[in-house]
């Protein structure tokens, strides 16, 4: 079973990045958008916590990334890789961050489309993709650091986070704002972006263009200062500027 595993999450490894967009892009051809549990109270309810929770993970993400973040984006030639085992930062209270942050982004955004489909089948699909990629990397890692990997696991868990001295760990190092841009620029765009067609689409599709949703214009003036900040982030990282 973990061979088998391993396996799968090598091949999802290497296409991970483009993961997300592939499956939102097939939700919005093929899945339509529901009040959740067909309650319009509720899904205000739902999508409220669906953006609080997706709202989290990114904070997580960015967190991880602007205290201690060392690692190889994108592993080696496709594949898992490490030259070093990281512990320090937000490493020292989960083994997963990034991906942990990734499944709140995911639950959060199933919860706000609202549709069975998302939270029955879609972040299930999310959760096993991430779960077999984490498993191949600890394959990895315990095969390159041995004995200081295996100490490493006992001490912090795979997902959930150990909040003992978070706070001690937050204050013992400098967040690195321009890091965060560098490397999370993009993950910030989607997230505000996306949020914002999603919820956008849903309720047009639900209600039709009452109120808010009938001034296509608003989208327009949210739209563009997003864009402008993506590519001023773009060109700074571009040109070596963070």
């Amino acid at each position: 079973m973990d061979k088998t595993l391993c396996a799968v999450g090598a091949f999802f490894f290497r296409f991970r990045n483009g993961l997300f967009p592939l499956i939102y892009l097939l939700v919005a051809l093929f899945v339509r958008p529901t009040y959740f549990v067909g309650n319009p109270k509720w899904d205000a309810l739902a999508t409220g916590v669906g953006l609080a929770i997706a709202a989290f993970g990114e904070a997580v993400r960015c967190l991880t990334i602007g205290l201690v973040y060392t690692i190889v984006r994108g592993g080696r030639n496709g594949r898992v890789y490490a030259d070093h085992l990281v512990t320090e930062g937000i490493f020292a209270h989960t083994r997963n961050p990034m991906y942990l942050g990734n499944l709140l982004f995911a639950l959060g955004f199933c919860l706000m489309y609202g549709s069975p489909w998302m939270y029955l089948v879609i972040f299930p699909f999310f959760l096993f993709v991430y779960v077999s990629i984490v498993h191949e990397e600890e394959r990895f890692l315990r095969e390159k650091f041995a004995e200081e990997y295996d100490e490493y696991v006992l001490r912090t868990n795979r997902f959930i986070p150990r909040l003992k001295g978070l706070a001690q760990t937050i204050r013992q190092h400098n967040f690195d704002l321009e890091r965060v841009i560098a490397k999370e620029y993009g993950t910030l765009f989607v997230f505000f972006f996306g949020a914002y067609v999603l919820l956008i689409a849903k309720y047009r599709y639900l209600i039709g263009p009452v109120g808010i949703l009938g001034r296509p214009d608003l989208l327009v003036l949210f739209s563009v200062p997003l864009f402008v900040l993506y590519g001023v982030a773009r060109y700074l990282k571009k040109t070596d500027r963070i």
